[in-house]
């Protein structure tokens, strides 16, 4: 397993390159305006995460831990044949729990229907789930009761695939196709959210406010009591506000090939540049905001998978784990013990739980 260390800190202007003997690991230092980066590239110490057990469950897409022992899935369910995709045998994904112990695993499908059901969010209460259908080219936007198991159809608009947020535990917003930011209740009601004129790529809740990426990827902040957002960073493909609230870990678009990833204060002031690749995705916040998962694919080096790193040292470690791509974003059990991803290999679908030491 690899261990690579980001450390960044005041310096002048001046570029230094140093490199180590064979008994120690390839050390880089570049000196730029105000701030110097040291990289230790394959330190060979013994590092605090270590992957003690991956499990790989076919047939399953995962989405999020509902608890320590279930996460919310989609699976096929062959009850239903789906129609939207043409003449090949294509059946329905429905949104399922799956439950899995040292005896015995089981799943129960949520909701069957003949839709093709996606990207679902627990409320923070873990009380309603927030998900999509998609039918043809459009996305819909539905809100279940976990305990009654009732569906809501989300009101007269149609959603943006990959948005959506719990804003608290009766509230969900989203970005619709026009590119307007809009919250709806667990009644489906839809009122807009951000009565501007831009279109909005992407949005998260922040402490008194929300971010939100507009046209050319800058990144603003609107405060919940003003009209004027704050412009924070350019350049910004997403967001991932830590739990606490008190700092971001941004994806930052470099140039054509080349993506950051940073932990940033609230006001994006770098304070750790963790990753820098063709391809950052997947990003996800342990539950006590200490360490960030991500997905990293470097065209240039060859390296890609899964790797986490500690947000406080900047220590990075590649998970030992046979997952290149990543369907879709990273989610932590409770304990921080364990970290799910999906993939898709050969038309197939995988969903791997990683056990952390």
């Amino acid at each position: 397993m690899k261990r690579y260390r980001l450390m960044i800190c005041i310096a002048s202007t001046f570029l230094i390159l140093t490199s180590c003997g064979q008994e120690e690991s390839h050390r880089e230092t570049v000196e730029k305006p105000d701030k110097k980066i040291t990289v230790l590239d394959q330190v060979d110490k013994d590092g605090k995460i270590e992957v003690k057990d991956v499990q790989d469950i076919n047939g399953l897409r995962a989405f999020q831990f509902l608890n320590e022992n279930t996460m919310i899935v989609s699976k096929e369910n062959k009850q239903f044949r789906s129609h939207d995709f043409g003449p090949k045998e294509v059946y329905a994904q429905n949104l399922a729990t799956y439950t899995y112990n040292l005896k015995n695993k089981s799943t129960f499908v949520l909701h069957p229907s003949n839709e093709i059901q996606h990207a679902a969010k627990l409320s923070p209460n873990g009380e309603y789930l927030f998900y999509k259908v998609a039918k043809g080219e459009d996305t819909f936007g539905y809100i279940m009761n976990l305990q009654t198991k009732k569906t809501v159809k989300i009101k007269n608009v149609l959603l943006y695939p990959s948005s959506g947020e719990w804003l608290n535990n009766s509230e969900v917003m989203f970005i619709t196709m026009e590119g307007k930011l809009s919250k709806a209740n667990v009644k489906g009601e839809v009122e807009p959210l951000l009565h501007r004129d831009d279109r909005i790529l992407d949005a998260v809740k922040g402490i008194g406010g929300i971010y939100y990426i507009g046209v050319n990827n800058q990144l603003f902040f609107l405060h919940n009591e003003q009209t004027d957002p704050e412009k924070i960073r350019d350049n910004v493909v997403s967001i991932i506000p830590s739990p606490n609230g008190k700092q971001l870990a941004l994806v930052q678009q470099k140039d054509a090939q080349t993506r950051t990833l940073s932990i940033t204060d609230l006001k994006g002031s770098e304070a750790f540049q963790l990753a820098l690749s063709t391809q950052i995705f997947g990003v996800s916040w342990s539950p006590d905001g200490s360490k960030l998962a991500y997905n990293f694919i470097s065209e240039k080096e060859g390296d890609k998978g899964i790797f986490i790193a500690d947000g406080l040292t900047g220590d990075v470690t590649h998970l030992n784990v046979n997952l290149d791509y990543a369907a879709d974003q990273l989610d932590w059990s409770q304990s921080g013990n364990k970290l799910v991803a999906s993939s898709f290999t050969q038309n197939q679908v995988h969903t791997y739980i990683i056990f952390l030491k």
